[in-house]
């Protein structure tokens, strides 16, 4: 089956961070992938020499190349990432596309992935999202405990919801914010870093294990590796 695996959420909640190592992980476990960017900066161009990364503007129709990627046999998934905010847009645009129709005719599943702060307004979005979507979508909800390692009003609002969607809920550790500026710095795949001598081997050794304990909360949970394009299993 093939994914579109949309970024979604809040502008400067780390989706265009996940998407770096979700693309990082899918190439290194054999998948092909191309990623799409919608931000006027070139946040996933430091993945052109792994994958093929192409930016669009969403909402000047310019999606049917996305569309169009579905009948490509040798893709296997695709990353959007969506820019910040514009809820009512996204859902305007996957309805007007005919996105979940498009893809279920192409034996292919949309998921959307969001990372969440502390903030409010990212569980407006989600429940915003939750209420249009419903189950014709696969949903992963990323913890980033940049922001908080609580998330007390996700859990009393907004995680029952989720569950009840089929969605998972993952956390994604926190990077010392001087360890993850000398790695954006480099502008270099995430996956490159560990053996980039330019970066302190201090900073390398956290980057590395950082990026490892993403990897293995995907891995190790069967749901949210085929929501992310690493199984083909049916649940």
């Amino acid at each position: 089956m093939k994914r579109i695996i949309m970024a979604v959420g809040d502008s400067g909640v780390g989706k265009s961070t996940v998407c770096k190592l979700l693309i990082d992980l899918l190439h290194s476990q054999g998948k092909t992938v191309k990623a799409y960017s919608h931000d006027n900066f070139p946040k996933l161009q430091a993945y052109s020499n792994l994958i093929t990364v192409e930016r669009l503007d969403f909402f000047k129709d310019e999606t049917d190349q996305v569309l169009e990627d579905f009948t490509n046999q040798q893709l296997d998934v695709i990353i959007v990432d969506m820019p910040g905010q514009c809820i009512d847009r996204i859902c305007d645009l996957i309805s007007k596309s005919q996105l979940l129709k498009l893809s279920a005719e192409f034996d292919g599943k949309l998921t959307f992935i969001q990372p969440i702060s502390h903030r409010l307004d990212c569980l407006q979005y989600m429940e915003s999202l939750l209420e249009f979507a419903k189950q014709q979508v696969d949903y992963v909800v990323i913890k980033n405990q940049h922001f908080d390692n609580r998330f007390k009003n996700y859990q009393s609002s907004m995680q029952d919801k989720l569950y009840l969607n089929s969605g998972v809920e993952l956390s994604l550790t926190k990077l010392h914010t001087d360890h993850y500026e000398a790695m954006e710095r480099t502008n270099k795949p995430y996956s490159q870093i560990p053996n980039d001598t330019s970066v302190y081997v201090v900073y390398r050794s956290y980057i590395y294990r950082w990026i490892q304990n993403f990897n293995d909360v995907i891995l190790n949970n069967a749901v949210a590796s085929n929501y992310l394009g690493l199984s083909s299993c049916d649940f």
